[in-house]
């Protein structure tokens, strides 16, 4: 029996990649750079999900600073840009992926990472040719966990949002698919907070990303 959705769509921190050691790298660099202390990888990757803005945001009043974040964004764009490559993909995606593929369904990435450093991620790890669409956290006026990014892909392919799959591991992802109407899947091994996976209303939750390919 083929895969029962025809569009999928991933997220990507914490689903398709471990990037956390990197971001949590880029923004220690900025806060060294602004003389503030740093955080452990464990305090970061707590602050991840919510797009790069944000991020540092937290970061930043955390480490008592009430600056700018306008002022501090560009040094930290910089210091992502220059660790973005560096993510590694969990085990088992780059084969399940290709399987999808190979089964003719259409793979879409959606997350709250600037797009800039979305593609060359992907091309990175050698996956960047599976996919026919990305939308990164500044590609549409809205991001998760609006339903806008979710939709503006059901409609690039012609799916209807009910007949889609998203796959993520956070509550932001969890909302996202709620609020546009698309069915969820989501990780238990990802970046998922204090978020309570079992009681999202995922189709599935699932330990690897592997026992996608299981879904009937």
């Amino acid at each position: 029996m083929s895969f029962p959705y025809p569009l999928v769509i991933f997220d990507l921190d914490g689903t398709l990649v471990d990037s956390a050691p990197d971001i949590a790298e880029a923004v220690n660099r900025t806060l060294t750079d602004w003389k503030l202390r740093t955080f452990d990888l464990a305090q970061i990757t707590n602050w991840i999900g919510e797009g790069s803005r944000q991020l540092i945001t937290y970061a930043m009043r955390a480490a008592g600073s009430d600056a700018d974040i306008d002022a501090v964004m560009p040094g930290f764009l910089k210091h992502y840009g220059d660790t973005a490559l560096d993510g590694q993909l969990y085990p088992g995606v780059a084969d399940t992926l290709a399987a999808l593929h190979g089964q003719g369904v259409r793979l879409a990435v959606c997350t709250n990472k600037p797009e800039q450093f979305v593609r060359p991620l992907l091309e990175a790890r050698g996956v960047l040719g599976l996919f026919d669409g990305i939308v990164g956290g500044d590609t549409l006026p809205q991001r998760k966990p609006a339903p806008e990014p979710l939709r503006h892909l059901a409609t690039q392919f012609g799916v209807e949002p009910g007949k889609s799959l998203m796959v993520g591991d956070s509550e932001s992802d969890a909302l996202a698919a709620h609020n546009a109407g698309v069915p969820l899947v989501l990780l238990r091994y990802g970046y998922r907070k204090q978020y309570d996976l079992d009681a999202a209303g995922a189709v599935a939750v699932l330990d690897t990303f592997p026992e996608l390919l299981a879904l009937r």
